[in-house]
Parts: C-alpha cells; structure tokens; sequence
C-alpha cells in the first residue's frame, strides 16, 4: 500500500483533485492511517528541496489539455480508487468523490475505470450514513452513465438511488438523483423497477420546487409512452388539488412538459390495445380526476386556452379534443 504513495504520485494526485483544499485532505488521509510514516521519513507533503507541494498546487493542477485528449495513467487511478475504498473520513471521501470526475481523462478512460472495479468502489459509498457522501456518488454515476456499457451496469443501483430519493426532503440530494434515474429511465428495460415509486414521483410534482417538478416530469414523460406502465400510472392516488398544478403562474417549462405527460397517457387510454381491457380504478385515483365522468379538468385547460405561450395553447387544445 505506501509505494502508491511515492512522491510522483503523491504530487499528480495533488494535483488531480481540487487545489490546495484537496491537498489538504489528502494529507489527513494518509496521517489518519492510509500510510504509516516511517520514523524519520520526511513529510509526506514536503518535496527533497524542502519546498511544500502547496506551494507548487497551480503548476501540478494546470489542466490546459482537453479532457478529451487525455488517458488517466493506472497508476494514479488505482491510487485514487484505493483511498476512497479504504479511508473512513467523510470529509476524504466527499472530496474525492466531488472531484473524480474532474480529473483530466476520467470521461476517456472508462475502460480503464471499469477494469479497476470503478463502479462498485464508488457505489461502496451509497451505504455511507450521511447523505452528502451517498450523493455526491450519484454525482458521479451521472457523468459514468454517458457511457452506454457503464449504464448497464449502473442499473444494478437504481433501487438504492430510488431509496435515496424518497427518503429525503432536501431537494440539493433530491436533485442529482432524480438526474440519475432520469438517465436510466430512457430504456423501457428499467421501467419496471422504477414502478413502485409512482406515487412518491407524484407527491414531489406536486409539492416539490419548479427544479424538481421539471425533474420529475421528465421520468414520468419516460414512462407515459409504455404501454404496460399506463395502468399503474393512472391508479395512482393524487389529491384533488393535483387540478391546481394547470395555471398561469406555473413555470412555463414545467407547465408545457406537465401537459406532455398528460397529453401521452390520454392517447395511450384512448388507444385499442388499452382499451381492450377492462380497467378498474381507485376513487382517488388520477384517471378518475382528469378523466372521470365529473372530472373539472376540461375547465382548467379551456383556461389554459388562452396562455400567452402558443406550446401551452397547443397542448391544452390538442388534450381538450380528445377527451372523450
């Protein structure tokens, strides 16, 4: 374990990371007990000329080549890779994981980062007691799931995302999660495990901030074009203030993408296949609100009519006409 943390290495990981702050904190890690210093060993952040690599931060951390040009020296990788895995203070691992993604190749070297168990290293801290360590992982999962092999196997995680998700009330944790399934609910694949959340994903559109219903609305605009999953949507239970959400004064992109996702689990009611079998609903339920037999919904988009915005219009228009 301490010839990773050779001089060289130790000077690239300097500057990897996030500057002088970083530094810092990996000097914390290797005294905490990564490394034991020998007995007469010079300091482990004081180079043979005696000058502090605090001093040197801005020449180690220059980061002018592109991103994309770069390949992440193994080395260096299974170094970082290693004290996440291995340290215990939340304040380590919270650096390394809100800066990983910035080191100069991480994008361009997934294989690389695959190979090394990656992945599972970081998922190590989606069992991390506090939560900022729990999502600043899902910040990482976010930039891994740009890659298509990495997205596969990152839908082993959703469950624990999810859990995440539904189980805080912040929405700066709330956000980066609902990013992530966002991601991973493009493949129809991944539908079925996200299903039990329905009505969690309900409750956040309606009481979450403009930024999380935004969010939100584009995991449930995922899942209206499913026909498997359009029953399980219209039996959630939602309260009748759910019809308050179709105004004026709600965020316009929010708003268009709130009639989008309306407008698809119309078409797909309306559709042969779905009406081919016969569905029961709940009393509470959002089919019964928007589309029952004395649903006030009809209302509240005629209003709609005359929104400055021409999308809404349109929208509000096309659902009108296909009510019945």
């Amino acid at each position: 374990m301490g010839e990773l943390f050779d001089e060289t290495c130790r000077k690239k990981l300097i500057g990897f990371l996030t500057g002088a702050g970083a530094a810092y904190l990996l000097y914390k890690a290797i005294r905490s007990g990564l490394v034991s210093p020998k007995e007469g060993d010079e300091d482990l952040l004081i180079d043979k000329c005696g000058n502090s690599t605090l001093d040197s931060i801005g020449a180690l951390g220059d980061h002018s080549a592109s991103t994309n040009s770069v390949k992440m020296n193994l080395h260096d990788l299974k170094t970082v890779l290693t004290i996440l895995h291995e340290s215990k203070d939340p304040v380590i691992r919270g650096t390394i994981l809100t800066s990983i993604y910035r080191i100069p190749g991480f994008l361009t070297s997934q294989e690389l980062f695959r190979a090394e168990g990656g992945i599972s290293i970081i998922a190590e801290s989606l069992d991390d007691p506090l939560n900022y360590i729990k999502v600043s992982a899902v910040t990482v999962f976010n930039f891994l799931s740009n890659d298509p092999i990495n997205r596969e196997l990152l839908v082993n995680y959703v469950p624990q995302v999810l859990q995440l998700t539904t189980s805080t009330f912040q929405e700066f944790e709330q956000l980066p999660c609902l990013r992530f399934l966002t991601k991973m609910s493009h493949s129809h694949q991944n539908h079925f495990m996200l299903r039990r959340a329905f009505p969690d994903f309900f409750h956040l559109l309606q009481t979450g901030s403009s930024s999380i219903k935004f969010q939100v609305l584009q995991i449930l605009i995922n899942f209206s074009t499913n026909l498997e999953l359009t029953f399980d949507i219209l039996n959630v239970p939602v309260q009748a203030s759910f019809l308050f959400m179709f105004n004026y004064f709600q965020r316009q992109d929010v708003l268009n993408d709130l009639l989008l996702f309306i407008n698809n689990l119309n078409e797909i009611r309306r559709s042969l296949p779905y009406r081919s079998n016969r569905h029961e609903y709940r009393e509470d339920s959002i089919f019964v609100l928007l589309f029952g037999p004395s649903s006030q919904f009809s209302s509240r988009l005629i209003y709609l009519m005359a929104f400055p915005d021409d999308r809404i219009k349109l929208q509000a228009a096309r659902i009108v006409s296909n009510l019945g």
